[in-house]
């Protein structure tokens, strides 16, 4: 039997997206053609996939010994999943590795010419999965090696880096006509969700449009035909995921409006969701929302809701070939808001033809309009769309690495773009210096992984917990022993590069305070390799070279309430945590600790401190007034 497993990972900042949807599909639509008795199809836990670090990551598919690993890449995943890929490989060098998903483009050489990639799925991947197993299985057949063999060259949809680096597409694969061949992987069992996470439900492989940043539809024509899933099955699937206690579901759909399922879809939610209990996120055309249409999303608790926009400058849309009525569009967007339904509406900054004039049109435009708050974003040149084509004809410079950000065209320059992105965000009330992706400090305790260290207290076999480390953790150092600790911090993250780590320097009255550059000066001395979150904060950078900009450790820097420091002077270096002792029979200093400024507040209370409760509830609800850090210490324990 073939031992094959499968694996997707997260956005780093919200794991209850990660549902592995595509390895769902694969492993369904195997079974459903025979492979199950040829081959063992396993998806890696999600407790694994969503939370563990590096080196656990490694270490559990390494013990799951698997003859083939797929993984599904995505712009947020696809440097870290190469980086562990490779890392496994050192362990199971005869380890076929398939990779799929948007990231995988024609285009986009970095991933496939990586040496980890075998082969590369480009699109729709049910049926180029299934013929790629069937060769496998029936070279270990004949040799008992998965070593790549000519007919692999000829399957449609795959791209193979042959041994002297040249990389040789097979023939163009041609989508399913009819997706009701693919198995739901939730009905067949495949897919389990936690009651917290967010189930993705696709209606239909298809979209009209062919706006020309993203990948939606790509070479699929206009006619849907039978590419999209059938009513019974869809409410079903919610059916399974409402039992479960599923109480979030994204429909994976770019026009959930214009499907010719929406009318029935939305009475059978009306009643299948007549308790409300599940809220539903869509995406919608805006100019197709007449009263009827937006009543009917209201009345099934459709209540999230993405309509684009992107830019109202009529060049810059016709650049990035998007059809839209501008006003029919607006009058859709108006109703959504009169029926109470939340709507995320975007612009784009960095499109081609687009410039700052053209910015200020479509801020206008949503002022003119009557529109509600909006969010701005900064063009992504994906692999595999048309603007990336277009590149050469509009100066678009861009990362060639994910996220792919623009860093400047020929009407914006990089300075230019930061300073309107940094300008509009602002304008808006959101912090141009947070980087989208980020996770809040104080990660939550994922079980069986190790996501908060405390080295003030003796440990035992600190030297082996790199396999154990989460995704993200904290740990705390007295600042007086930061010299000492600094090497085993940087095995740590050299094991486990990918991890997001808060470190909290905590400083004692008799300690200097560390002057900004000393802690940058010591922060450069650990390892690091430039991933994803780095590339995402490029734009804090005054200029883009290189096109990242290091984003862990985040350094808190803790310090005495007597201490005197400005935590202006420590910005894009350390983040200012006031350490604050209680003392029974006074209230807590909140106007002072308003006034201070700072990242928030790290609130010692001595153990049996008789108004230990309502000290800690009124530091919350302060740091909640004020969207401050709040770290609460009692002796032996950091909460």
């Amino acid at each position: 039997m073939l031992a094959v497993l499968l694996a997707q990972l997260p956005v780093p900042n919200n794991p209850a997206l990660n549902t592995p949807l595509a390895a769902g599909y694969l492993a369904a639509y195997a079974a459903a053609q025979g492979l199950d008795k040829q081959a063992h199809i396993h998806i890696l836990p999600r407790v694994l996939s969503d939370f563990a670090g590096d080196a656990a990551l490694v270490q559990a598919i390494v013990a799951h010994r698997p003859d083939v690993l797929g993984l599904s890449l995505y712009t947020w995943n696809s440097e870290r999943s190469l980086h562990i890929a490779a890392r496994v490989k050192i362990h199971l060098p005869n380890l076929c590795l398939i990779v799929g998903g948007p990231e995988v483009q024609a285009d986009n050489h970095w991933v496939l010419s990586h040496p980890a990639v075998d082969i590369a799925v480009i699109g729709e991947g049910e049926q180029t999965f299934v013929a790629i197993l069937r060769s496998l299985i029936a070279q270990r057949a004949e040799s008992s090696s998965l070593g790549l063999q000519p007919s692999a060259f000829a399957i449609p949809g795959v791209a193979i880096r042959s041994p002297n680096g040249n990389i040789h597409f097979g023939p163009e694969r041609s989508a399913l006509n009819d997706l009701s061949v693919i198995p739901s992987p939730y009905l067949s069992g495949y897919l389990e969700l936690p009651p917290d996470g967010m189930q993705m439900i696709e209606i239909s492989r298809w979209c009209p449009y062919r706006c020309s940043f993203c990948l939606y539809g790509r070479n699929m024509g206009p006619k849907l035909g039978s590419r999209y899933f059938n009513l019974e099955r869809v409410l079903a699937e919610i059916a399974w995921g409402k039992a479960r206690g599923i109480r979030r579901i994204h429909f994976v759909e770019a026009n959930l409006n214009l499907v010719p399922l929406f009318w029935p879809l939305m009475r059978g939610l009306a009643d299948l969701n007549a308790d409300r209990r599940i809220t539903f996120y869509a995406e919608l055309r805006g100019e197709h929302l007449t009263d009827e249409v937006v009543a009917a999303l209201a009345a099934a608790n459709v209540c999230v809701v993405e309509v684009g926009l992107q830019t109202a400058n009529s060049r810059a849309l016709a650049a990035s070939l998007r059809r839209t009525d501008l006003q029919k569009w607006a009058a859709g967007t108006r109703r959504l808001y009169r029926y109470g339904i939340e709507v995320y509406l975007d612009v784009i900054l960095g499109l081609p033809a687009d410039d700052i004039a053209g910015v200020n049109e479509t801020l206008e435009f949503i002022e003119r309009e009557g529109l509600g708050a909006y969010d701005i974003f900064t063009l992504q040149v994906l692999p595999g769309t048309a603007v990336r084509q277009a590149a050469a004809q509009y100066q678009l410079r861009f990362q060639d690495r994910p996220p792919y950000y623009i860093l400047a065209t020929d009407r914006l320059n990089y300075s230019e773009l930061r300073h309107l992105r940094r300008r509009l965000k602002q304008r808006i009330d959101l912090d141009p210096d947070a980087i989208e992706g980020m996770p809040e400090p104080r990660p939550a305790q994922a079980p069986g992984l190790i996501s908060r260290i405390d080295l003030r207290r003796p440990l035992d076999n600190l030297d082996s917990l790199e396999a154990q480390l989460a995704a993200q953790i904290e740990i705390m150092v007295a600042l007086n022993n930061l010299a000492a600790a600094t090497p085993r911090l940087a095995r740590w993250i050299s094991a486990n590069p990918s991890t997001i780590v808060d470190l909290y320097l905590i400083c004692d009255s008799s300690d200097p305070v560390p002057a900004p550059a000393q802690l940058q000066a010591w922060r450069d001395t650990l390892p690091f390799a430039p991933g994803y979150l780095d590339r995402v904060a490029v734009y804090g950078a005054a200029a883009p070279d290189p096109a990242y900009r290091r984003v862990s450790p985040r350094i808190f820097l803790v310090l005495p309430w007597d201490k005197a420091a400005e935590p202006a002077d420590y910005a894009g270096t350390a983040q200012i945590l006031w350490r604050y002792h209680a003392i029974p029979a006074e209230p807590l200093a909140l106007g002072a600790w308003r006034v201070a400024g700072g990242a928030g507040i790290w609130l010692e209370i001595e153990p049996g401190h008789p108004d230990a409760a309502a000290i800690q509830s009124s530091a919350a609800a302060w740091a909640a007034e004020h969207s401050r850090l709040l770290v609460v210490e009692t002796k032996g324990n950091t909460a």
